[in-house]
């Protein structure tokens, strides 16, 4: 309660971080949805694990062009249009998903809109293409001493959002005796597109400051500063994608196939795991404080590898569902102190560039593995491999960015020395 009354003194512009807040909400309602409803409509429309794959790989292909072109373009005309183009793009190809007929349209419609790509249970809708632009707007609102909370509170209204969005999910269990499965399953979407469309319309209402010039001496090009954050950054980035690409896009699929639950089912336990994920978002600041950003990074992310380690030991969906449930509260609790961090390495004007430019090597082998994780679970028989795949690249991400980073400025220890001449942040 008492870090809450600070951030609410801090923020001058309170109206306009609340409609940020409001819009993160109404996003992450929808992408909850697409994140259960999109797989399942995948496998009801007859497609196995490989196919499923290739429409993951697909999506994920097309968040490394929207991720990197936000960001490059935003930080030149402005974020919010961009926030708002993604948005209404978001929404289109949601609801020509849910309509499609064939699986060239299927694969068309998730490279175009990124679908299910920043919607897992705990993301709270804080990444995906919108992240570049939706973080650095963040930013301009928020002021530096609070800005981790800020980040925080943010993601435990999307985290909770998500949940209520998880539980609408559960809709075409409850629509199939009366419309059928496909038919439930396209309002489902259409629900989720609306959510997408509005998320954009909010943001109408935040002020932009205007972009300054590129810097004379480097032109339209990124500072020595920015470059050097970039290749660390990407490096992390890419090995925490292929973790991402083994677990996000087929945990779904692979609770149906191995314990045979339908929606309402992961619709609860979706639901559950926002829930239960939502609290420790509000003491992230505190965790940073405590540790340092860097320290807190590596240990919140290596226990949540090992339970995703767990995971395809677990012989009954109750109890993957509760170490699933413990392996987000670990993993996604130092999501906001990352993003605080990272905010930090580098001067305003390059923060959208910074984001994009280093989150798309990410993007590139999340497209790869679930190929790979789609030819294991279905060729070779090995559904619970890829899970453990996704653990162990996990926790290289977790100590390769404690190697990178662990002398940086850190945001949560400001009064702290400054690290090694040279590095990104110093």
């Amino acid at each position: 309660m008492k870090e809450a009354a600070i951030l609410s003194s801090a923020i001058e512009r309170r109206h306009e971080y609340n409609l940020l807040m409001l819009s993160r909400a109404v996003r992450s309602f929808g992408m909850a949805i697409i994140s259960i409803v999109l797989p399942l409509i995948v496998a009801h429309r007859g497609y196995g694990a490989g196919a499923a794959g290739l429409i993951f790989t697909a999506a994920s292909a097309g968040a490394a062009v929207l991720l990197f072109a936000a960001g490059f373009i935003g930080d030149r005309v402005g974020r919010k249009p961009v926030l708002v183009a993604l948005a209404a793009l978001a929404a289109i190809t949601t609801v020509g998903f849910g309509l499609a007929n064939s699986y060239a349209l299927l694969l068309a419609f998730a490279f175009f809109g990124a679908l299910a790509r920043g919607g897992g249970a705990g993301s709270g809708g804080a990444w995906g293409p919108f992240a570049p632009v939706e973080q650095p707007l963040i930013a301009e609102v928020v002021p530096r001493s609070v800005r981790a909370s800020a980040l925080g509170q943010l993601s435990f209204v999307g985290v909770l959002a998500g949940a209520l969005g998880s539980l609408a999910a559960a809709l075409p269990d409850v629509l199939h005796g009366a419309m059928g499965v496909q038919a439930s399953e396209v309002v489902t979407m259409i629900l989720a597109g609306v959510m997408q469309l509005l998320a954009g319309i909010l943001v109408l209402w935040v002020r932009e400051a205007p972009l300054p010039p590129p810097r004379s001496q480097q032109g339209h090009g990124l500072s020595a500063r920015a470059r050097s954050a970039i290749w660390r950054l990407s490096l992390t980035n890419a090995l925490n994608g292929l973790g991402v690409g083994f677990l996000g896009p087929f945990l779904t699929y692979w609770l149906e196939v191995r314990y045979h639950v339908g929606a309402a089912s992961l619709a609860g336990l979706y639901t559950l795991a926002n829930l239960v994920t939502a609290l420790p978002y509000l003491g992230a600041a505190q965790l940073a404080q405590r540790f340092g950003s860097v320290r807190a990074i590596l240990w919140t992310r290596l226990v949540g590898a090992f339970f995703t380690a767990c995971l395809p030991l677990s012989p009954t969906f109750t109890l993957a569902g509760a170490v699933y449930i413990l392996r987000m509260m670990f993993q996604t609790v130092g999501n906001p102190i990352r993003q605080s961090f990272v905010l930090e390495l580098v001067p305003p004007e390059e923060r959208g560039r910074l984001n994009a430019a280093s989150s798309v090597p990410s993007q590139i082998t999340t497209a790869i593995s679930p190929t790979v994780g789609g030819y294991l679970m279905q060729v070779l028989g090995l559904i619970g491999l890829p899970l453990e795949l996704a653990a162990l690249f996990q926790a290289g991400n977790a100590v390769l960015f404690n190697i990178f980073f662990r002398r940086a400025r850190d945001p949560a220890r400001m009064d702290r020395p400054v690290g090694s001449p040279g590095h990104p942040a110093g």
